[in-house]
């Protein structure tokens, strides 16, 4: 019988806290480490300290069971926004939005956007963000209502991608300008390959569709560091700062953080900036009328297009001429859109690209869009606020010329990136905060093969070799050719090492017998002469690998010395492989001591698997 009195007293706690805003809001940063700005400022919500309340589990579980939920997002919206223009800070606010308040636009468009306009804040400083409480909503009918909001000047984002409601389907409906990643790809996706190919294409898919990633829940350098290499364009969570309830008190050391943070991850971003392509030409206010835009078109003959933009000066969409000279091309075109606002008629999901984002990352970006506007311009951001417009066929010239460089420094024969190359990714691949397997492969025997057959036949074996490897390499290896057979291969990561090296090798060995002819090969060899101009048999030709496991923040200054160091236990080892793990001493990080080759093949004899 005590159940209804318990219920009883958990309402009455819970009107009160609404009623009379007993409500504590934090605010938690979303950085971009790339530009080392701060983008946003999430709105987090606790109830009453000390009470049952005061976690935002208890607290909205509390009002699911009151049937409440309404009410308390009202209040939680209200002390947001008023809290939030105290702290007087530029930046966007993000807000915590569940689907049953959206979907009934004008009760939310006449208590929210009041609101708003009594703090002194604009739409365009509000990112909707939408959180998983209500699956049975139809996507179809809360996209209707996002495209309603999204005319009023309010940006959006999917919460925690991945994860229940914010499933791929309402991600295709709604097309946000941010999608957040759930924390269970963030965590430990260092380590986890699983992790990084999911993330791979949940980015690769958002930037096809003009939209940018948040990962959330970033708490370690090392999750930060494979974010940064798979392209997310903005984090949050712990590694930068906890949810403050006044975060202009600890802005300085927000932003001194994130530039720390910006200079030890500088080694993930290609020197060639986008920010070469920058074309600084005049944005259009939002406010202004098509038939102003047209104007400014006019006195500009040479501009394809120009971006809209906020007070604030960030982007809103991108208004092209092409399209404009359509709309009003057609019968009475002037007179029925020539007093419209552009914020109408522009393209809203037009696609944004930071300055100081590597070109590569660009490239994807923009083939990844899709066919019909492909070609389109695309606007370039310093911190998120508009710098310039950036063109296709500047952006496709400066990737050939990254290409003919990148020819130049590349074997002739294999076409793979030569010494520089090699020598520039060893340098990159050391400054990772993860573990990651330097291998130098060659083949043994191979002069007395090139000696016997001739050296077109060697070519052939040499390629072979390449496309094996090539075939072998992950998306974040990378391959090199030093030339003749020295091959180089970084490994992201050391799972099955010895699975991976023994398939590499195996494989090699079926495919470049087949060079041999028929007796030679049932011999399992061939005769040829040796070095001191002697007739001998050699067996056929085999890879050898020399594998260094390399722990992070190794400085070694040369990984040559290492490898010819293990070259010939490789060889003598019988399934012809050495890897060594470099271990971390009192003195800093050095090499295993070897004393002469026989106590180092037998130190070695447990690492041949």
């Amino acid at each position: 019988m005590s159940l209804p009195n318990t219920v009883a007293t958990e309402e009455e706690t819970l009107i009160d806290v609404i009623e009379r805003r007993r409500l504590r809001t934090h605010f938690q940063p979303i950085v971009s480490v790339a530009t080392g700005r701060i983008l946003a400022y999430e709105a987090l919500t606790r109830g009453p300290e000390g009470s049952s309340l005061a976690t935002p589990l208890a607290l909205f579980a509390a009002a699911n069971r009151c049937r409440r939920l309404a009410a308390l997002e009202q209040a939680c919206l209200a002390c947001a926004l008023e809290r939030w223009a105290r702290t007087g800070l530029d930046a966007l606010l993000f807000l915590n939005i569940s689907p049953d308040v959206l979907i009934d636009v004008p009760v939310f468009v006449e208590t929210f956007v009041p609101l708003l306009d009594r703090v002194g804040l604009a739409p365009t400083q509000i990112v909707l963000e939408i959180t998983e409480q209500s699956p049975g909503i139809d996507p179809q009918r809360m996209a209707t209502s996002v495209e309603h909001y999204q005319s009023l000047g309010f940006s959006f984002a999917l919460d925690d991608l991945g994860d229940g409601y914010a499933g791929l389907r309402l991600w295709s409906e709604l097309t946000p300008s941010y999608v957040k990643l759930d924390r269970h790809f963030v965590s430990g996706i260092d380590g986890d390959h699983v992790k990084r190919r999911f993330v791979r294409s949940i980015i690769d898919i958002a930037h096809s569709l003009g939209g940018r990633v948040i990962a959330e829940g970033v708490e370690r350098q090392a999750e930060l560091d494979a974010l940064l290499e798979l392209g997310a364009d903005y984090c949050q969570g712990w590694l930068f700062a906890h949810p403050d309830p006044q975060p202009r008190r600890v802005r300085e050391a927000l932003e001194a953080r994130v530039a720390a943070l910006r200079e030890t991850s500088r080694d993930y971003a290609t020197v060639m900036e986008i920010r070469r392509l920058c074309v600084e030409l005049p944005a259009l206010g939002s406010s202004i009328d098509v038939a102003s835009a047209v104007e400014r078109f006019t006195r500009m003959p040479e501009v394809n297009a120009l971006a809209v933009v906020d007070e604030h000066g960030r982007p809103l969409g991108l208004l092209g001429r092409q399209q404009l000279m359509a709309l009003l091309g057609k019968r009475f075109g002037f007179d029925l859109h020539g007093r419209q606002p552009i914020s109408q008629v522009m393209q809203a999901q037009a696609l944004c690209v930071e300055a100081c984002e590597p070109l590569e990352r660009v490239s994807r970006k923009v083939t990844g869009r899709d066919e019909a506007s492909r070609d389109e311009d695309f606007i370039i951001t310093d911190g998120g606020h508009y710098l310039g417009v950036g063109h296709v066929i500047n952006l496709l010239q400066l990737v050939t010329e990254q290409q003919v460089q990148v020819a130049r420094q590349a074997n002739p024969l294999t076409q793979l990136p030569g010494n520089q190359p090699i020598r520039a990714a060893l340098e990159r691949y050391q400054h990772r905060a993860r573990t990651f397997v330097a291998c130098y492969l060659d083949l043994d025997h191979f002069k007395p093969f090139n000696d016997r057959f001739g050296y077109a036949l060697g070519d052939q074996m040499i390629l072979i070799l390449a496309r094996v490897l090539s075939e072998a390499t992950g998306r974040e290896d990378f391959l090199g050719h030093l030339g003749g057979d020295d091959f180089v291969l970084l490994l992201d990561g050391d799972a099955r090492l010895h699975q991976r090296l023994g398939a590499i090798q195996s494989r090699f060995q079926r495919e470049s017998s087949e060079l041999l002819p028929t007796l030679e090969r049932a011999a399992g060899g061939f005769h040829a002469k040796d070095r001191f101009d002697q007739w001998r048999f050699f067996p056929h030709t085999r890879l050898s690998i020399i594998a260094l496991r390399t722990p992070p923040g190794a400085a070694l200054e040369s990984f040559g010395d290492l490898w010819s160091r293990f070259k010939t236990p490789a060889k003598r080892a019988d399934n012809g492989r050495a890897v060594v793990t470099i271990k971390s001493f009192d003195d800093g990080l050095t090499p295993p001591p070897v004393v002469n080759d026989e106590s180092l093949v037998s130190w070695l004899r447990d690492a041949q698997g």
